[in-house]
């Protein structure tokens, strides 16, 4: 039997490589664009309000001053859009904002309206479950704003976002986002960590700015690679990395660490992957 002088078994075999040319090896077909918000804030602590509070409740009073008297006094995030078959992810936005420029009001209003505007985003931080997201919880009510779709479940574990400290620690010990970067090769944090509250006080707003920048890229790519592992996302990583860098330095041309740590250590990274691979040697 013959089907257009092409035997019955060469024209199976020819469908057979066309359903798998279009369906094998590609696991991201049929998959929807998926977008991840990766944000941090800096903070000032509200020394006039909890003396207050201290004064009325005496030897009662907690003696640190803890989340509720923690105001954010910078901001910054970075939206990424993974769409199926790219293997770089679309640089959405980049926003870096501090006190000097906008009030605290006026920077979680933004935030959110960014999470407003990407309802499907996952939000992603480090150690946010702690702290973060509490004193934005706060906020909402405080300056009558509404709260986006990724903050309105209280569970840790809502998939609305992911905190990458709990998401890389399972049942270790909590490390700082410094601790892990450094163990993992990543460029962080251009100020020491116990140094923030005081370059906030003392109004630095450009190393204030380049921390939270700082903080936010060490955490976006600690993203990729736990996503990329779980087969969460499929990216080129090197690639991916090198266009974050790349997005960061154009949107915010200001920043040291972008551009004297970050993209050099990105350029770094690309370069190395083209080295990986079976190497061949011939025999002695």
């Amino acid at each position: 039997m013959h089907i257009d002088n092409v035997s019955f078994e060469e024209a199976l075999e020819r469908e057979a490589r066309k359903f798998l040319g279009l369906h094998a090896g590609d696991s991201r077909a049929g998959r929807s664009p998926q977008r991840i918000i990766v944000a941090d804030f800096e903070y000032r602590w509200d020394s006039s309000r909890y003396d207050g509070y201290c004064v009325s409740e005496g030897e009662s009073a907690e003696p640190t001053i803890r989340w509720p008297f923690h105001r954010i006094a910078a901001a910054s995030w970075l939206q990424l859009r993974f769409d199926p078959r790219e293997e770089v992810p679309a640089v959405e936005s980049v926003v870096v904002l501090a006190e000097d420029e906008a009030s605290e009001q006026e920077m979680i209003a933004r935030f959110f309206e960014a999470l407003h505007q990407a309802p499907e985003a996952q939000l992603v931080t480090w150690g946010g479950e702690v702290k973060d997201l509490a004193v934005l919880r706060r906020s909402a009510g405080e300056f009558a704003l509404v709260l986006p779709r990724q903050l309105t479940d209280g569970s840790p574990r809502a998939r609305e976002r992911i905190d990458l400290c709990r998401a890389v620690t399972v049942q270790a010990r909590s490390p700082h986002l410094p601790e892990y970067a450094a163990a993992t090769a990543i460029p962080a944090k251009p100020s020491p960590s116990r140094t923030i509250g005081e370059l906030v006080e003392k109004g630095n707003w450009l190393k204030v700015r380049d921390q939270v920048l700082a903080d936010v890229l060490t955490t976006a790519v600690i993203a990729v690679r736990h996503l990329a592992a779980h087969r969460v996302i499929e990216c080129d990583q090197p690639n991916t990395i090198m266009a974050i860098a790349d997005a960061v330095v154009a949107a915010i041309p200001g920043s040291e660490f972008a551009r004297r740590s970050f993209a050099p250590w990105a350029r770094g990274q690309k370069a190395a992957s083209g080295l990986r691979g079976t190497v061949y040697r011939a025999d002695a």
